[in-house]
């Protein structure tokens, strides 16, 4: 009773509480969001059946979201992000002053990405293709959204190389906005400093986005001096709801200083010396990509993307004529250093795609199409060998015109694909095939083994082939399924395989691609 009494006597208080609370509380009307996508938490996810028009139903993706992870992007090293790819092997030079890092997975070949294909936003932006797959010029992570990786069964829709792709894809202006400036300024130890610097923005039916990345460091061993700027610029004109149209343009300036290897020997008394002061590599990086896309009707798409490259790789160096072991000393014949060696590297390829992607239903079948067409057209001009200066600094200049050797390497390639996915409820059934034609020369001189003759070149080899692949995937609930796929593969001929190495020693006119297949579970 004592306690019943107590409660009738406060609850007065109680109700005359509740009407003071309301009536100070204000209505706040909060801005619109718009939910665009379903964000992994811990910055790792997973491509859809189907994303950006291409088919990724039964094949093994991953997607790195950037801003979801706690990376340092300042030094722009891939390994820090991509680590968290199940199966990735690395191969890191910037050690030895080679700025071409590589990745590969499942114990392939991780050396300068000879095995991924490696794009960004969608186009190639390696050397060549075919036969100079590697990788020079990489966005600078700061100005990365995300990474795709895709693995080997996308050859039917990407094209060769057993690794699979690694699409980089950038950032966007801020559609809100219509100018949006963002700086990001990073100091370390070993002389470190880089300074990233990005613009973007909507105006009108126009998206913009830009950066501009400057780096430079001492390096961890002496003799590994680097400077590089780094650049993009992109626009996206939306004309109609329909109709949008790209433009891209990527750039890459650097100069190394190439610290060289050690032998064993070497390695056990001190890993990080340094006997080579003379070794320098450069390679600017241009790359212009124009895009189209169309919506034909609510369902169906039509895209072309075509990505021109036009780059070098220069290098002036004391080669390895004698092993790393070998001293770059004084000659005490002339009291000064040897001649360093010059090589020169230009590439210039065009990479276009084609691609329609189209939704429909037949029946009770849900069924997705994928299809396309590629053309690349490129050449490679190595020169080699050229006698240069006795300095230390970054200079190409010759001695003799005439370098050891001259070589033109040019591919064509036709290849077109096409992938179905036949939805029966929760199973995704989705064959594939890609039909490809390949054409590769090879012209110019090279020197025997013995440097006794000149071997002149004159090659030309054309090969068509046809590949096929077949995915499976059952949905067990929205974030949860099984899959698996088989897929055929090929790695092209490299061109240092099609070169001569003495003069009893002929290219075999049967040589042909490495080819195998993909099975993931």
């Amino acid at each position: 009773m004592k306690n019943l009494f107590t409660i009738l006597f406060f609850f007065p208080c109680f109700v005359y509480a509740q009407k003071t609370d309301t009536a100070k509380i204000k209505s706040v009307i909060l801005k619109e969001v718009t939910v665009t996508d379903v964000r992994a938490i811990t910055g790792m996810g997973y491509l859809g059946e189907q994303s950006g028009h291409i088919i990724y139903s039964g094949k093994k993706t991953e997607v790195i979201l950037l801003d979801s992870l706690d990376a340092n992007t300042a030094q722009n090293n891939p390994r820090q992000v991509l680590g968290r790819v199940p199966g990735a092997n690395y191969s890191e030079t910037e050690g030895g002053g080679f700025p071409s890092n590589g990745i590969g997975f499942r114990g392939l070949n991780p050396t300068q990405s000879i095995e991924t294909n490696t794009r960004q936003n969608g186009y190639n932006i390696t050397a060549d293709l075919f036969g100079y797959p590697e990788t020079y010029y990489l966005p600078p992570l700061e100005a990365v959204e995300r990474i795709e990786v895709i693995r080997g069964s996308s050859s039917l829709q990407f094209g060769s190389q057993f690794g699979g792709v690694i699409n980089y894809v950038l950032k966007k202006g801020n559609p809100n906005k219509p100018f949006e400036f963002s700086t990001q300024q990073t100091g370390g130890g070993y002389g470190l400093f880089s300074s990233y610097n990005s613009i973007g923005g909507q105006l009108g039916k126009v998206n913009y986005f830009g950066f501009a990345q400057y780096k430079r460091s001492d390096g961890w061993r002496p003799n590994s001096y680097l400077k590089q700027l780094s650049g993009f610029g992109g626009l996206e004109y939306k004309a109609t709801n329909r109709l949008k149209f790209g433009l891209e343009y990527s750039l890459l300036r650097n100069r190394i200083q190439m610290a060289g290897g050690l032998s064993d020997a070497q390695f056990k008394t001190d890993s990080r010396a340094s006997f080579r002061g003379r070794n320098w590599i450069s390679s600017p990086w241009n790359i212009i990509t124009g895009k189209a896309e169309y919506k034909l009707t609510d369902h169906t798409f039509i895209s072309l993307t075509s990505a021109l490259n036009n780059s070098n790789r220069s290098l002036v160096w004391r080669n390895e004529d004698g092993g790393p072991a070998s001293a770059d000393g004084i000659d005490p014949e002339t009291n000064d250093f040897v001649n360093r060696e010059v090589e020169n590297e230009t590439f210039k390829n065009n990479t276009t795609e084609l691609r329609l992607f189209t939704k429909y239903q037949t029946g009770n079948v849900e069924g997705s199409l994928a299809a396309g067409v590629r053309g690349y057209f490129g050449k490679l001009h190595r020169q080699g060998g050229g006698e240069g200066t006795t300095g230390t600094d970054y200079d190409l200049t010759l001695l003799d015109p005439n370098y050891e050797y001259d070589l033109i390497f040019s591919t064509i390639n036709i290849a077109p694909f096409i992938e179905n996915t036949f939805k029966l409820g929760m199973l995704s059934i989705t064959p594939g095939l890609r039909y490809e034609y390949i054409q590769s020369k090879v012209k110019g001189y090279n020197p025997s083994e013995d440097d006794e003759e000149i071997l002149k070149s004159n090659y030309s080899q054309s090969r068509s082939f046809l590949l096929a692949g077949l995915g499976l995937q059952y949905n067990l609930n929205y974030s949860n399924n099984l899959y698996g796929n088989l897929t055929q593969a090929y790695r092209p001929i490299d061109y240092s395989s099609l070169t001569p190495l003495g003069s009893i020693v002929q290219v075999n006119p049967d040589l042909k691609d490495s080819q195998g297949y993909n099975m993931d579970a």
